[in-house]
């Protein structure tokens, strides 16, 4: 994995409500309310998940050009030379890294100036901090304990939504999130455990394509979610009793969705459903055994509904979710003829393709109109890809900017090429010798090809 990782905070279908500060909280004082959270969070992340160790790793805060930080066991200092050796300026709101520091291992959290959504009088126990902070767990985990997973290195792992576009997808899996948030409620377990069973199946049924694709996807992010929501609740039930502790996980899980307004779509699905399934685990199962059993691979919704029989729910007045799912869905349609159009044009003959080295590691998305920028999984010569809509990158002298791409993980005629991303040049452009030159909106600059022509398809192949 990379050293440097940059995510993003808002995950499509989950939006944060931030109130109007009179007073906001100062970078010194946040970063101490977030640096005082690791570090209670670190002494106990082993209880969180088998193999994701802390304790060890010094925790850093950056806010405009001023760092923060807590080593193993000490006291909270300032030192900007840390900055020196990492660049997190992708234009986000939060970005997370992972560096070294003084020769150990280090976790990142950088606030773009200015961003502090939180008021002087913030105490660590408030819940909008509380969700706040608990994204920078959810990142580490993803970094210090899942690499170490080998079914994630055995995998390729695909990101976004899956071609085509499944509306119907969205909704049994709406579905199956509420059936698993009701489960929560110890009266109503048995039965709504019954009806998860039912919308998981739909669903496979419906989309089995999504099913396949999504698999370590939903792996990934599902387990990640639940070492973030029970981090929080742990947080909040220091030296409380195991009864007690539970109380608190439910009524913080309950809190947390209804602050989130958690809407469905495929970014939140795989979070949130593999996160209650492992909640639900947990109160009816050996946690660490059910653990094991996912870092081996298998999904917490797997485990948790393995042998439980579908009971189909009474058919209930679902108009509403499904046209607030519809409203916030509204991209689908223009989305969907853009990749249509993307795939129609890289085999098309006819259309030049400019072959380059993936870019998709520096890049950055912009929506561009009604299409919803970001990954997409395609079918390609028989098998699937990775596509890009809205991306911005630069190689050399050109510039792309909202343009649709698609990844080719082995090609064989681009001599120095082998993980691949592919432009179908369907708009005009200039040959002048060994340079192509664009000036188009989404697609500007020169680069050096080296041109051939294979299948009675020409190929421009990008040198450096």
């Amino acid at each position: 994995m990379k050293n440097i990782m940059v995510v993003i905070l808002w995950f499509l279908g989950v939006s944060a409500a931030t109130p109007a500060l009179a007073d906001k909280a100062s970078p010194e004082q946040l970063a101490r309310l977030y640096l005082d959270y690791m570090t209670q969070n670190s002494r106990r992340s082993e209880a969180l998940w088998p193999g994701f160790r802390l304790d060890d790793k010094v925790h850093l805060f950056s806010y405009g050009g001023n760092v923060w930080l807590r080593q193993p066991g000490g006291e909270i200092i300032q030192d900007n030379s840390v900055l020196e050796s990492v660049n997190l300026h992708s234009g986000l709101s939060v970005n997370f890294g992972f560096p070294q520091y003084q020769g150990q291992p280090g976790m990142l959290i950088q606030l773009e100036a200015p961003n502090i959504q939180f008021a002087s009088d913030t105490k660590p126990t408030d819940l909008p901090f509380l969700v706040w902070a608990g994204n920078s767990l959810h990142e580490a985990f993803h970094f210090y304990a899942q690499s170490e997973w080998r079914v994630l290195e055995e995998g390729r792992r695909y990101e976004g939504e899956v071609f085509p576009l499944n509306l119907d997808a969205r909704f049994y899996r709406l579905q199956l999130f509420n059936a698993l948030m009701a489960a929560l409620e110890p009266e109503q377990q048995t039965v709504q455990l019954g009806y998860a069973a039912y919308w998981l199946q739909v669903w496979r049924q419906a989309a089995p394509n999504e099913d396949s694709v999504g698999y370590l996807n939903d792996l990934v992010e599902g387990s990640a979610k639940y070492v973030e929501l029970v981090a929080g609740a742990r947080f909040l039930s220091q030296n409380q009793s195991y009864l007690e502790y539970q109380q608190i996980l439910l009524q913080y899980v309950h809190n947390y969705y209804q602050q989130q307004q958690m809407l469905g779509g495929w970014a939140a699905e795989a979070e949130n459903i593999g996160a209650l399934a492992g909640i639900l685990l947990d109160l009816t199962q050996d946690p660490y055994v059910w653990k094991e059993s996912v870092i081996s691979g298998m999904l917490p919704v797997d485990i948790l509904l393995n042998r439980v029989k579908p009971i189909t729910p009474p058919v209930g007045p679902h108009n509403a979710q499904k046209k607030r799912l519809q409203e916030m869905l509204a991209y689908y349609p223009a989305t969907e003829q853009k990749l249509s159009q993307l795939l129609q044009e890289v085999q098309d003959s006819k259309v030049p393709l400019l072959v380059m080295p993936s870019v998709s590691d520096s890049s950055s998305f912009i929506d561009v109109g009604e299409v919803r920028s970001g990954f997409y999984v395609v079918p390609y010569q028989g098998d699937i890809t990775q596509a890009y809509l809205g991306m911005s990158s630069q190689f050399s002298n050109l510039n792309v900017s909202g343009s649709a791409l698609l990844d080719v993980p082995i090609q064989n005629f681009c001599e120095g090429i082998e993980a691949a991303t592919l432009l179908p040049l369907a708009f005009p452009f200039q040959r002048e010798g060994q340079y192509l030159v664009f000036n188009e909106p989404e697609v500007h600059g020169t680069i050096r090809v080296s041109a051939s022509v294979v299948e009675g398809r020409t190929l421009y192949c990008a040198m450096n």
